[in-house]
């Protein structure tokens, strides 16, 4: 009797808030929820594991569940939601690790219940196939957007306003050697380099008071900063002067060049111009203690 009002549930719950509503009939979700188990599930479980064979498709019936792969949360899955669909992929293998946030009711289709219901109705089996590798290639290309990692080393190119005709300057009589590098910059300098001397950007942040030097920072640490020719005004007070201060040291902190000035920004350009980006390679001591000291506080208190 149980188990009856348990399929029922499951059958209310997908034909009325899972994706598999817009797509079949009440009729044809009952019919997959009847080859299929149903299944409990504590909290703290996991439910699949990466890279594990894809052997079912799992369908969310009460209870939350943390899709998580190299230790970041790609979705939150609730009632109704469905995972696994890499079932009917080319790869055939889990690429994300499902874990119970809570205790969860799952409904289990496995390869041998798609098996039976190709049996059963061989017009329904590939309705369901071609939707779940619809939705895989769906969920497949947002991972591969989250995942993706830029690699590109840029030239980043900052200026205080009234610094900004100076920098411009600087890059009209060396724009052969700055051209060679990708290069992003804050707010209008991105703009104004272009309508001065023709460069394009490879990459544009907002200006420093919006946020840009933090975009330079982050970019520092990500390892995608080569160096950085910031002419900076001395002489006007900042509103950003604590973003200014974070971004000079980041740079001590991942050894990236930092030119504030005109003849340092010859320095660095002509450094950065002679040095392949292996030999650029530097690690400040002070990093190398910090990650040591930070991976015994992680192990100390597991």
């Amino acid at each position: 009797m149980e188990d009856n009002a348990n399929y029922k549930k499951a059958v209310d719950i997908l034909s009325t808030i899972s994706i598999l509503k817009e797509s079949f009939s009440i009729n044809e979700i009952e019919l997959f929820v009847k080859q299929a188990n149903l299944q409990r599930y504590e909290k703290k479980v996991k439910i699949i594991s990466k890279h594990e064979p894809a052997i079912s498709i799992i369908c969310l019936i009460a209870g939350e569940a943390s899709v998580i792969s190299n230790d970041r949360q790609l979705r939150i899955l609730k009632g109704g939601d469905i995972f696994g669909e890499s079932m009917f992929s080319e790869e055939g293998i889990r690429t994300a690790d499902v874990i119970a946030s809570t205790d969860v009711s799952v409904v289990i289709f496995t390869v041998e219940d798609y098996e039976r219901l190709t049996k059963i109705s061989p017009r329904i089996a590939r309705k369901y196939k071609l939707f779940f590798e619809a939705i895989y290639e769906y969920y497949k290309k947002q991972d591969d957007k989250f995942f993706y990692v830029d690699s590109t080393k840029y030239l980043a190119l900052i200026a205080h306003n009234e610094m900004k005709s100076s920098l411009v300057e600087f890059v009209k009589q060396h724009k052969e050697s700055i051209q060679k590098f990708p290069l992003v910059a804050t707010g209008t300098t991105g703009l104004l380099l272009h309508q001065t001397t023709g460069l394009v950007l490879a990459r544009k942040v907002k200006s420093g008071p919006l946020g840009g030097d933090q975009a330079i920072g982050s970019m520092i640490s990500t390892d995608n900063i080569s160096g950085i020719l910031f002419f900076r005004d001395p002489l006007s007070p900042h509103p950003h002067h604590a973003d200014i201060e974070a971004l000079s040291r980041l740079c001590d902190v991942y050894q990236v060049p930092l030119a504030t000035n005109r003849p340092t920004a010859e320095a660095v350009l002509s450094y950065l111009s002679s040095t392949s980006l292996e030999g650029r390679r530097s690690f400040s001591p002070a990093l190398t203690k910090y990650k040591e000291s930070q991976s015994r506080i992680v192990q100390e208190s597991v």
